[in-house]
């Protein structure tokens, strides 16, 4: 990261986080400490970057089920990762609908999931695929299936998408 958010980081660790959440401009946006990184926020999405290490955007969170991108490093690739307080039935598959058009299927043979089943996410192929096309893309529909049944749908806009991504690339670069 770069030495403005290495400062802010280390005055925050000197002040023990008493006082209120310092922020720097971080690659040309309004960044505050969070979790011992700095978060933005970009349109919709919120962006937080841990120094010299993962960096992450938040899509979307209904009913306690989050949907995210996730990257270790600047030369890694992305993962889809989606979380629940509850278990995710990885065995249904994951189903997305960009744009309003057919619906992809992310099948089961592609989805990786946690000993607990509370996170799952998409292998690394899939994940760059399902990257490109949510950046090509205005919406997305994603539907989540969790064991006992339960179906929770997210829908997504995605016009933000392109500028979180762009601070995430310049603050890991950094």
């Amino acid at each position: 990261m770069n030495r403005r958010l290495s400062t802010a980081l280390t005055a925050i660790c000197a002040i023990g986080l008493t006082t209120p959440a310092l922020s720097a401009e971080i690659c040309g946006i309004e960044a505050t400490a969070s979790n011992g990184g700095m978060l933005v926020q970009t349109g919709n999405f919120s962006a937080e970057c841990m120094p010299k290490g993962k960096c992450s955007i938040s899509l979307s969170s209904v009913d306690d089920v989050s949907i995210a991108l996730e990257r270790a490093s600047v030369s890694g690739s992305w993962l889809a990762l989606v979380t629940s307080t509850y278990s995710i039935d990885s065995g249904a598959g994951f189903d997305l609908i960009f744009d309003g058009d057919d619906e992809t299927r992310i099948a089961p043979d592609f989805l990786i999931a946690a000993e607990d089943m509370k996170s799952v996410r998409i292998d690394d192929d899939v994940s760059d695929i399902v990257l490109t096309t949510m950046l090509e893309s205005k919406t997305m529909n994603a539907t989540v299936q969790l064991i006992g049944g339960k179906r929770v749908v997210h829908d997504i806009s995605l016009g933000d998408l392109p500028a979180a991504r762009k601070w995430v690339d310049c603050a890991q670069a950094q």
